[in-house]
């Protein structure tokens, strides 16, 4: 069958960040299958990661429905960015937050006012940061809906007040929803857990989301397993869909090559978590102590966005007469230039820090990579991530401590595998992908059409206007 499906979304270009990129070629690839989307955002989202070159990417005949949102956030972002220019000694608003930070007392002046602004609004504001966006996002989907009649609609978190808006909107509907969570919302390690009256509020919303959502996608398997044990009575609403890669984002691009006779082991994507990062860069410190002779061999490259504590981390193994000559930071770059980077590399990095409950990770990064047919060196704990890269031609994994990731470089440099398809049946396919999708549309489309009564091939119901 074929339908119309409205997907709400608050990452979406020119928003930039890997983020993006689960709903972005949703969007893009499930007109093959027989689904025409139509997108409700907002229009200035507080996020400071931002890649306009993403909106080339998206198809010409989308609709796109952009709304006002209230959104406290945006105050220290301003702020931050006029401290960033005033410490560049630039006025025309060109310095991007993401790419590399200010210094001196701009810098942690923005720290200082973002952090107590930011902590006061979470102590407000429920589910999230993006509640004042609820109100809008669902005005502007009811409307869409009276213009022209979709099928389901689609949203996906985070933000959770994405699924708040799909809810609005199916009660004024009448219509299914699928709702999609990109990462745990409750016993996510990432993320401190919400106490007293706030987490039974949570609860309390999770279980209304599920209760009320006709199917419940999960972008981990682990995650699926973690909804399917904390509601069993609902354990049929549960589809694992994963993250995919795209190789058609790598056509007529150019590799960048690193600096001739090194071995590049190239990381892009964002740095949250110093632990992860520390004991990757001591393994590259003791394992050039230990080998002289692969000082001038190596060389890891860090592409992307990097938490002040990164930062640091940084600064510190990159100062000289220490790592500046086999490591080296660069800050956020257009998705375009990442992907010619990664298509340069000799080899891949994925990190991830060894807490309790990452193991049910992957990362959306990870098997982008896949793409490139490039060997990947996952420095993550024992987990879904691990077992996929192990099952790799060119996986190679370390445990996340200095020793184990010294080992394993050491292995890559002196027996780099041979190059060879990463993903020869394309199970993660962006383009596949989107048909799980679309087949789970289509399920929950005819399931609809059933219980109201309308046979195949029968008239539409018109919008209620």
């Amino acid at each position: 069958m074929s339908g119309r499906v409205l997907v709400v979304t608050y990452y979406f270009p020119p928003l930039g960040g890997v983020g993006v990129q689960r709903t972005l070629k949703y969007i893009t690839y499930l007109p093959r299958w027989g689904w025409q989307p139509a997108v409700v955002t907002p229009r200035n989202p507080a996020y400071t990661v931002r890649d306009p070159s993403l909106l080339d990417l998206l198809p010409a005949d989308l609709e796109v429905h952009r709304t006002g949102s209230f959104e406290p956030g945006r105050l220290p972002i301003a702020v931050g960015r006029r401290l960033h220019r005033r410490s560049a000694g630039t006025s025309d608003g060109a310095a991007d937050l993401a790419g590399k930070p200010s210094s001196g007392w701009h810098r942690k002046l923005g720290w200082v006012l973002g952090g107590l602004w930011n902590r006061t609004w979470n102590v407000l504001l429920f589910p999230d940061a993006q509640i004042g966006w609820v109100r809008f996002g669902a005005r502007a989907g009811s409307k869409v809906f009276q213009h022209q009649a979709f099928d389901v609609v689609y949203s996906t978190s985070a933000p959770v007040s994405a699924h708040l808006i799909a809810d609005r909107i199916k009660r004024s509907t009448g219509r299914p929803w699928v709702a999609d969570f990109r990462d745990p919302w409750i016993g996510n390690p990432f993320v401190a857990p919400l106490r007293g009256p706030k987490g039974w509020m949570q609860r309390r919303m999770e279980r209304s989301i599920v209760s009320r959502a006709d199917r419940v996608v999960l972008a981990m398997d682990g995650l699926r397993d973690m909804f399917v044990n904390r509601y069993p009575e609902m354990a049929d609403k549960f589809v694992y869909i994963p993250n995919g890669y795209d190789r058609n984002d790598l056509a007529g691009l150019t590799p960048v090559k690193g600096e001739p006779g090194r071995f590049t082991v190239l990381f892009a994507g964002s740095l949250y978590r110093p632990g992860e990062l520390e004991a990757l860069l001591g393994g590259v410190e003791r394992l050039v102590e230990r080998r002289p002779d692969l000082r001038r061999r190596l060389r890891v490259q860090f592409v992307g966005r990097a938490s002040a504590g990164n930062r640091h981390l940084a600064d510190v193994y990159t100062a000289p007469g220490r790592m500046g000559d086999v490591v080296s930071f660069e800050g956020f770059v257009p998705r375009v230039q990442a992907l010619a980077r990664m298509a340069g590399a000799d080899a891949l990095l994925q990190l991830m820090t060894d807490d309790p409950g990452t193991s049910m990770f992957v990362g959306g990064k990870l098997i982008e990579y896949m793409a490139f047919d490039r060997p990947i060196l996952a420095v993550m704990p024992p987990g879904e991530g691990r077992r996929l890269v192990d099952g790799l031609p060119g996986g190679r994994t370390a445990d996340v401590e200095p020793g184990s990731v010294a080992s394993a470089l050491e292995d890559l440099l002196d027996h780099p595998p041979a190059q060879g398809p990463t993903d020869p049946t394309g199970r993660y396919d962006r383009v596949n992908l989107a048909g799980e999708l679309a087949a789970l549309l289509d399920q929950v489309a005819a399931e609809w059409k059933t219980k109201k009564g309308y046979a195949s091939g029968a008239a539409q119901p018109a919008p209620s206007r």
